[in-house]
C-alpha cells in the first residue's frame, strides 16, 4: 500500500478543481491551469472569465486541449484497475475512500467525496448495498427469462429434428 500516497497525489494532480473529478477532455487557459472542457467553458460562457484557481481573466477562444494531462488520467485510470480492491471493500480509484453509495442517475458506486461532487450531488442515490440487492434480484429475474427461452428454443430444436427425420423417413419410403 506504499504506492496508495503517490498515486493519490497523481490522482490530485489530474482532478479539476471545479466538478471536482478527474479531468474529462483537460483544457489549458491563458494562466495555465487546466479544467474539464465542459467545467471551464459554462465558467466562461459569455466568451472569456476568471480562472477559478488564480482569477487571472481569460477568453475561451484561446483554450488548449491538455494532452498530458488527459495521457495521465487514462494512465492512472489503467493502473487504478489492479488496485480496486481492499481488505475493506471497494475503494474509490480518485479519492481511496471507501465505497459506500450508488449514484441511480450515472449507475456509478461512490464514495462519499464523489457524492457530494458537482457532478453527482443532485442525483438520487441509495446504500451499495441496497443498490447491490436490487440489481442481483434484476438479474435473478432476467437469468430465468433466459432459462425459460433456452429450454423453448431446446424443445424446439427437438421438434425440428423430429421433423426433419419424419421427412427423411418419407422420402425414403
Amino acid at each position: 500500500m506504499a504506492s496508495a500516497v503517490p498515486l493519490t497525489m497523481m490522482w490530485e494532480e489530474v482532478t479539476c478543481s471545479i466538478c471536482l473529478d478527474p479531468m474529462v477532455e483537460p483544457m489549458s487557459i491563458e494562466c495555465g491551469h487546466s479544467f474539464c472542457q465542459e467545467c471551464i467553458s459554462e465558467v466562461g460562457k459569455e466568451g472569456g472569465s476568471v480562472c477559478p484557481v488564480c482569477r487571472r481573466h481569460f477568453l475561451l477562444q484561446n483554450l488548449r486541449p491538455n494532452r498530458q494531462v488527459a495521457n495521465m488520467v487514462d494512465n492512472l485510470r489503467k493502473i487504478s484497475q489492479g488496485a480496486k480492491e481492499s481488505p475493506h471493500g471497494e475503494l474509490c480509484v480518485v479519492h481511496r475512500e471507501k465505497i459506500h453509495l450508488f449514484c441511480e442517475e450515472d449507475g456509478k458506486a461512490l464514495c462519499w467525496v464523489c457524492s457530494q461532487s458537482q457532478k453527482h450531488r443532485d442525483h438520487p442515490m441509495v446504500p451499495i448495498e441496497e443498490a447491490a440487492q436490487e440489481y442481483q434480484e434484476k438479474l435473478q429475474v432476467a437469468l430465468n427469462k433466459l432459462r425459460d427461452k433456452q429450454e423453448l428454443a431446446e424443445k424446439l430444436e427437438l421438434d425440428i429434428a423430429m421433423k426433419k427425420a419424419s421427412w427423411k423417413a418419407r422420402v425414403i419410403s
